[in-house]
């Protein structure tokens, strides 16, 4: 019964979603040989404003592990005469995040060991010729001073766009990466797959949503087939840590990296087709605070 009304909730705001975005597309047909770049992007600016204000008023309704997965599992595509678009939902807490590798501790800025080892295990599958470089520069970029543990690894005095703090995304990362090749030549960090193992919007990881990749990095001794049971391979969702069927020293260890089981950050993706000509736009939305963190264009 409860699966029935989530369910129900669900299909309301994907109707809800699909109304707006069947209206734009209409009007949007009777300009469209006028379309240009500019307009495009402003269009895709306007229908993530408005999705975003759906997700905000319906909020409410997506508050727990089973709303949250009806909204992921139902990808919208909706067409006109001259445009389509397909809308498609993710969790953006699917991923590790490396600003977790500082923490509060009694008012005081600590080093984290549990990520450090983590961090230390991901590096080493690649064998890397320095991962205390790495993780140098890994810690000198969230730290606040601008000291070095190794020289070269304090990015910020090296470059002036490079701001101190907090990663905020994948781009910001990969000025990590390019630092760490430029004073190495060392080439194999790049062999990591960082975009299935990271994520930058949430402290918290939806185990509901963790990649097969990043699991095996933290349980390395869980086999194969549990992994996938517990990941591409799951029946139904995950609500409490008793529903992960392993045993006890594996659930410890999850518990060392902020697991969680309903985290509300959704990352849409958005394909709008128009005359031959694609327009990609994508957003993250905090269902909690109700608010967009994160905004992305591409126009071909």
């Amino acid at each position: 019964m409860k699966k029935s009304i989530v369910l129900l909730i669900t299909l309301a705001l994907i109707i809800a979603i699909s109304s707006l975005i069947a209206i734009g597309l209409l009007h949007s047909d009777n300009a469209v040989k006028e379309a240009n770049k500019k307009h495009s992007i402003i269009q895709t600016s306007v229908f993530i404003q408005q999705i975003a204000d759906i997700l905000s008023k319906k909020s409410a309704e997506i508050n727990s592990t089973e709303g949250l997965e009806m909204l992921i599992l139902m990808p919208i595509e909706l067409q006109s005469d001259e445009l389509s678009m397909e809308i498609s939902f993710d969790s953006a807490a699917k991923g590790l995040n490396p600003n977790n590798l500082l923490k509060k501790d009694r008012n005081k800025t600590r080093i984290n060991a549990d990520y450090v080892l983590l961090f230390d295990r991901i590096l080493q599958s690649v064998n890397l010729q320095s991962k205390e470089l790495f993780l140098a520069l890994l810690e000198d970029t969230l730290d606040k001073d601008l000291e070095e543990r190794i020289p070269g690894s304090e990015i910020a005095l090296y470059n002036k766009r490079f701001a101190q703090g907090q990663i905020e995304n994948f781009q910001k990362f990969c000025m990590l990466l390019d630092r760490y090749v430029e004073l190495t030549e060392d080439p194999a960090i790049y062999e990591i797959p960082w975009r299935e193992i990271l994520g930058f919007y949430s402290k918290q990881i939806d185990f509901n949503y963790i990649s097969p990749t990043l699991l095996r990095y933290i349980l390395p001794y869980l086999d194969p087939e549990t992994i996938k049971a517990l990941t591409t391979g799951k029946k139904m969702g995950f609500a409490k840590w008793k529903d992960l069927q392993i045993a006890k020293e594996y659930r410890d260890e999850l518990k060392k990296f902020n697991i969680a089981f309903y985290v509300p950050i959704v990352r849409a993706n958005m394909v709008f087709q128009r005359n031959g000509r694609k327009s990609l736009g994508e957003f993250v939305y905090d269902i909690k605070q109700k608010k967009v963190v994160d905004i992305g264009y591409k126009i071909n």
